[in-house]
């Protein structure tokens, strides 16, 4: 208890120094109050049922709550912008102030208090922690009615009311908010609901509009994280002048590597509480051999603005060589695979690529069929110099007679596969030819895939892990090894990925084919996918 008592007089002492000046001060008594009454919840997750406040914790609970105006004694601070990577505890301090106000706040009846976010679901965590504050707490409970099946809750005595919003901004136009909490604004399309949300608290004296966040991509202005990072760095800059506007911004130096450690804990502030370090350290060695996850580490664990697009290296090809073996297909014979078939629309390279599961090693085995017209090589190879003859010679490219993929030699083909192997079932483009599914329903159950970033992120990410695990074995083709060479990939704003046919240089079709038949086999042997973000919140 005694250190303790010291620990916070040591904070407020520190605090005090910082804001007090002819304008404003540091209300040491309401800190105190603050750091009592956070003392008095439950947590409700992690090793400990009792809070043990980190001082940074502190720091942004009370500089938001606690510095006030000399002229009237209200708050400064009237928008605050949390900007954290992810496992730092954001959603924690928004529900702390929340429920200070919801309880503490006197002089107010009939306020509304805002929780909203990107998705419903991401409101409902929120709402999860504030509900669990004051159920666990039997005299918060005692004043309040909850009703959780509509995230509803209602003081009794003053008639405040917390409420979830969904995320559809049409919905915020009646609302006269008192404070209002936006999650993960770095996701959002547009600033509307953070626009209605802030007008809507003009008849309030003391309102408070939350935001908190890690980095967007930084590439679209008008996404309201970027507005407020950019609002806070031209104060920070001494450009723009709103005492009212607080903010917290943690993150890596711009072009630091991922693996300092330094940047960890200035990106961080609760490394080595929330999340391990040597967790964290694991994960960046690992990334050094998954290049797409980089940028992915920076924006969430170091919260800088990168946008998520690699131009080049979208496939780590030493993992790839490591990964390929000379594969007798004759010992394959009578097993079950998953084809993904990528047909070229007109004269290059269609893929066919067959995927096997070995359930006493637990590795993938990945055999390429790679097709393309005969009667055009000379002029691409001299097109493209690309060494298409070689390949056909090699046995790596099967060339069919024509100038275009000629369908029916193809699935004769194809047939003779499924008469050596046993091809359960073929994904193919959601958006290709129906005549041609109907042709390959004829004897498959065919599954149609998208190639977006929807379908194509978690199959990415398991394609990576296995490399990395060394299990999937890839049958040598100098052809397929080059598709993989030329892969690009893309992102989008929710950290989607998939590898794209426009901006690859070469022919990408097997790798794509490749693709849908890993995702095929992984799910039909009832495989759980990996994903980097809870294979390290596991952690």
């Amino acid at each position: 208890m005694i250190k303790k008592e010291l620990l916070l007089a040591s904070w407020l002492e520190k605090l005090q120094k910082k804001w007090d000046s002819e304008e404003y001060y540091y209300d040491v008594e309401e800190a105190t109050k603050v750091f009592k009454f956070v003392s008095k919840l439950t947590n409700d997750r992690g090793a400990s049922r009792q809070f043990e406040l980190l001082e940074f914790q502190f720091e942004i609970i009370t500089e938001i709550l606690c510095v006030k105006r000399r002229s009237d004694g209200k708050r400064k601070h009237r928008e605050a912008h949390i900007n954290i990577p992810r496992k730092n505890g954001k959603s924690f301090l928004a529900a702390i102030i929340v429920v200070y106000l919801f309880f503490c706040q006197r002089h107010i009846f009939g306020a509304l208090f805002i929780l909203t976010a990107n998705t419903t679901k991401q409101a409902g965590e929120l709402y999860a922690t504030v509900e669990h504050f004051i159920k666990t707490n039997k005299t918060l409970r005692r004043y309040c009615k909850i009703t959780s099946s509509t995230k509803t809750i209602v003081r009794k005595d003053n008639g405040n009311k917390l409420m979830v919003l969904s995320s559809d901004a049409d919905n915020a136009d009646s609302f006269n908010d008192y404070v209002a909490v936006l999650d993960e604004i770095h996701q959002a399309k547009n600033d509307e609901m953070y626009g209605k949300l802030r007008t809507g608290q003009g008849a309030w004296d003391e309102p408070l509009i939350m935001t908190i966040t890690t980095a967007s991509s930084g590439e679209d202005p008008a996404n309201p994280e970027m507005q407020l990072y950019t609002m806070a760095k031209k104060i920070e800059a001494g450009e723009v002048n709103d005492p009212s506007f607080y903010y917290r911004i943690y993150e890596a130096d711009k072009d630091c590597n991922v693996e300092d450690e330094m940047q960890w804990y200035k990106s961080n502030p609760a490394l080595g509480v929330f999340r391990k370090l040597e967790d964290l350290a694991n994960y960046a060695k690992r990334i050094r051999l998954m290049p797409l996850q980089e940028n992915m580490f920076r924006r969430m664990f170091l919260n800088q603005h990168v946008a998520l697009d690699h131009e080049k290296g979208a496939i780590n090809m030493d993992l790839w060589d490591t990964c390929t073996k000379k594969v007798d297909t004759e010992d394959l014979k009578g097993w079950k695979c998953w084809g993904g078939l990528d047909l070229s629309s007109k004269n290059d390279i269609t893929g066919f690529v067959l995927v096997f599961y070995e359930e006493t090693t637990g590795r993938f085995i990945v055999v390429p069929y790679l097709y393309t017209p005969k009667e055009t090589v000379a002029y691409r190879q001299h097109k493209d110099n690309n060494p298409y003859e070689y390949w056909i010679k090699k046995g790596d490219l099967i060339a069919l007679d024509g100038k275009y993929i000629n369908f029916d030699r193809f699935l004769d083909h194809a047939t003779e596969l499924d008469e050596t192997y046993r091809i359960e079932q073929i994904g193919f483009d959601q958006w290709g030819s129906q005549t041609i599914i109907n042709r390959l329903e004829d004897r498959w159950e065919v599954i149609p895939l998208g190639q977006g970033t929807k379908t194509m992120t978690q199959v990415i990410n398991d394609f990576e892990n296995l490399l990395v695990d060394e299990r999937i074995i890839i049958a040598e083709n100098e052809c397929f090894r080059f598709m993989a060479k030329n892969c690009i990939a893309v992102y989008d704003e929710m950290l989607g990925v998939k590898y794209s046919k426009k901006k690859s240089k070469f022919k990408i079709d097997g790798i794509i084919a490749m693709l849908m038949g890993l995702l095929l086999c992984i799910e039909e042997n009832g495989i759980e996918h990996y994903n980097p973000v809870e294979y390290l919140d596991a952690m």
